[in-house]
């Protein structure tokens, strides 16, 4: 029986209340399938930023294409490179490490490929280096003593009576005839004395540091020859049995012992080697080997950094991080046909040589002051170093080329103008063997202490180039520290 001013039934506020838990439920329901789908929607975009980072990064050149080359205008960062579409740019890998700082980020949309978060790039490439260490082949030729009407040749070694010592001592005279150390003594010598006539020549290699000056009238020289050197004098003019070897306190056995006399008119030019002790390699190393990155940098809350310690700082205050890893093929061709070298160690030209170099390009190196600098060339598995300087402001520009085949030091001198010094491209590479097609050439500069040194290829080395292929590795770690 329904009461008066009863609104409600016990049944009906009963279904109204099963009605508005089971609302309460479904809301609740909803709002966590909401928070699931928005926490998985979240997971999902981070789990995919490194991907999709690398993603744009490898796939594309970037815009403009050649953006390595003015990294000003750049406006997306690519490392993909425009003419082989399955290798990455050396040249873009380097630009983007060289060039890294907040405006090259903020122009580069690199923010944006990270969705706004912190990231770090480390990059591994098959590393090629050089080294070289000793004292580097130096020598002069065509020193002319010649002040009229003759010179007095005056040698000295450590010992005050002018003997010196030489590991081996070798005549040819002006009929062709040779004697050599032992043979001198029993073929030549008159008493003490072995007499020199003209067009002879003399040779020796010392043991011991020694002078050589010539004096009458006005001195030249001294020049100073360090122990090891090889010494040739050709006996341009003698008179009256000037030009002498003196055995007396010497010795016709090993070790050899003499002293070279020149009382009188006498006319000679003298050539000198120094072979030094230099000792050059060069190293490829896979990228798989290398302890320690290429290039590392990381960008934390919008501002570059390469310290470890603070990149592994705020990796550990992020709620997550996420790591790719991929590996790729880089082309590497380095060439520019002028070159002004820094004083920093690096490569200049590298490549891969594919035709034999026409004898007629060649290599000009200019200078305005003085100094020297030291290059060491890779040219196959053959080293070869190449030192030139230049010693006063009148003087001329020189270089020397040394290398070491089948166990002989072999040098090239080379002598240029106040101003530059020209070298065959020819001599720094040589032809290809006939059993191969192609093989890795490199220039590269060790040291410099010119202040403008600069390179110039005579010819079309780049025509006889092609890229290096080599591997790498790039890795990519995402967190957010907020």
């Amino acid at each position: 029986m329904k009461r008066r001013g009863q609104l409600l039934s016990i049944d009906a506020l009963l279904s109204l209340v099963i009605v508005v838990m089971v609302v309460g439920v479904v809301m609740n329901t909803n709002d966590m399938i909401k928070a699931e789908i928005t926490n998985l929607l979240d997971w999902y975009d981070r789990a995919n930023i490194a991907n999709n980072m690398l993603d744009v990064l490898t796939k594309n050149p970037g815009y403009p294409e050649d953006w390595e080359s003015n990294v000003g205008n750049v406006r997306i960062v690519g490392l993909r490179d425009v003419d082989y579409q399955f290798a990455l740019d050396y040249e873009k890998l380097e630009a983007l490490n060289t060039s890294i700082n907040g405006a090259f980020i903020q122009n580069s949309y690199l923010l944006n490929l990270s969705r706004g978060h912190d990231f770090e790039i480390e990059v591994y490439i098959t590393k090629r280096d050089v080294n070289a260490s000793g004292r580097f082949p130096r020598g002069e030729t065509n020193i002319v003593f010649e002040s009229n009407p003759g010179v007095n040749l005056d040698i000295n070694g450590s010992s005050p009576n002018g003997v010196f010592q030489v590991e081996w001592i070798e005549i040819t005279k002006n009929n062709g005839s040779i004697y050599r150390n032992e043979q001198i003594c029993t073929s030549l010598k008159s008493g003490n004395l072995v007499d020199l006539e003209n067009n002879d020549v003399l040779e020796f290699k010392v043991s011991e540091d020694i002078t050589i000056t010539g004096i009458r009238g006005e001195v030249i020289g001294p020049y100073l020859i360090p122990a090891g050197s090889i010494v040739t004098i050709n006996v341009l003019v003698t008179q009256s049995k000037g030009f002498q070897i003196n055995y007396g306190g010497g010795s016709c056995s090993y070790p050899y012992s003499f002293k070279v006399t020149g009382q009188g008119n006498v006319k000679v030019s003298v050539d000198y080697i120094d072979y030094g002790n230099w000792n050059l390699t060069s190293r490829a190393t896979h990228f798989l080997n290398l302890t320690k990155p290429t290039y590392k940098f990381a960008v934390i809350n919008r501002s570059v950094y390469t310290d470890e310690n603070v990149m592994n700082a705020s990796k550990v205050r992020s709620p997550w991080i996420q790591y790719e890893r991929r590996d790729f093929v880089v082309k590497k061709k380095i060439y520019n046909k002028t070159i002004k070298v820094g004083t920093t160690k690096r490569v200049l030209v590298s490549g891969r040589l594919i035709e034999n170099i026409p004898a007629h390009f060649y290599l000009e190196f200019q200078v305005s002051g003085t100094g020297n600098a030291t290059f060491v060339i890779v040219d196959d598995v053959q080293v070869r170093g190449l030192y030139i300087e230049k010693t006063a402001q009148t003087s001329s520009l020189k270089a020397v080329l040394f290398w070491r085949e089948n166990g002989q030091n072999i040098t090239k001198f080379y002598t240029g103008n106040t101003t530059s010094v020209k070298i065959l491209w020819g001599d720094l590479f040589e032809e290809l063997p006939p059993e191969h097609m192609s093989k890795i050439v490199e220039l590269w500069i060790y040291e410099n202490n010119f202040s403008d040194l600069i390179l110039r290829d005579k010819g079309d080395l780049d025509l006889l180039l092609g890229p290096l292929f080599e591997q790498t590795r790039i890795k990519l770690w995402v967190w957010d520290d907020r």
